[in-house]
């Protein structure tokens, strides 16, 4: 059995369907994220909503190490945290690394300005990677594009995680009614079992520093 690096960074993606009250979530799961904020070596947040199945949350913790995660995951307040989200929620996890990331712009907070793509490869996994870099080159082209990252599951290593974001819903629009993504989609779909879900940007929030005081 391989041996995770433990000083390695990881991201965590949790998917969240609700099914109790989705205030009552929000108000709990913003508790949640503001602790992880605070722990040691933990990197940044994003926070998603599906578009066309708003119960879903998509939630990705990005974090510098994953001994930091682990040591989080027992402590005590971790787990309140857990055990009152638990009857609120159907839960899935993976845990993930960037295998190709683009940085331009930040998303505009409540636009529905991400694109999330999911992918099981049945086919080369490297000719996947490429293809999802050109998207990527492409979007960046068009105009208005904020950045991509490409995950692979360290739990299924055939299994994805892509996120692409825009800097405004407009942009968004416009690229996924181009020929470009249209071409580039149907590359992907060559070598991969792709689903893709155009999602609300909830949150993007980076550490907050043990020292800092109430909101940063």
């Amino acid at each position: 059995m391989a041996v995770r690096d433990l000083g390695g960074p990881v991201t965590v993606i949790n998917h969240f369907e609700v099914k109790g009250d989705v205030e009552e979530f929000e108000r709990l799961f913003r508790d949640h994220s503001q602790f992880l904020r605070r722990r040691d070596d933990f990197d940044f947040l994003v926070t998603t909503r599906l578009a066309e199945r708003p119960q879903v949350y998509v939630h990705l913790g990005h974090w510098r190490t994953l001994r930091a995660f682990l040591d989080t995951v027992h402590d005590a307040t971790f787990l309140r945290h857990v055990r009152r989200l638990e009857p609120l929620v159907v839960a899935e996890v993976d845990q993930a690394v960037s295998v190709g990331r683009m940085l331009r712009d930040d998303a505009m907070v409540g636009e529905e300005t991400v694109l999330l793509v999911h992918a099981e490869v049945h086919g080369d996994w490297g000719r996947f990677e490429d293809d999802f870099g050109e998207l990527c080159t492409l979007m960046d082209e068009l105009g208005g594009f904020g950045g991509s990252d490409l995950l692979r599951s360290t739990i299924s290593p055939f299994a994805y995680t892509g996120m692409l974001w825009w800097r405004d819903a407009e942009a968004c629009d416009r690229a996924l009614a181009s020929q470009a993504y249209d071409r580039a989609y149907r590359s992907l779909v060559a070598t991969a079992r792709v689903a893709v879900d155009r999602a609300l940007h909830v949150a993007y929030e980076r550490t907050i520093g043990r020292t800092d005081g109430p909101g940063g």
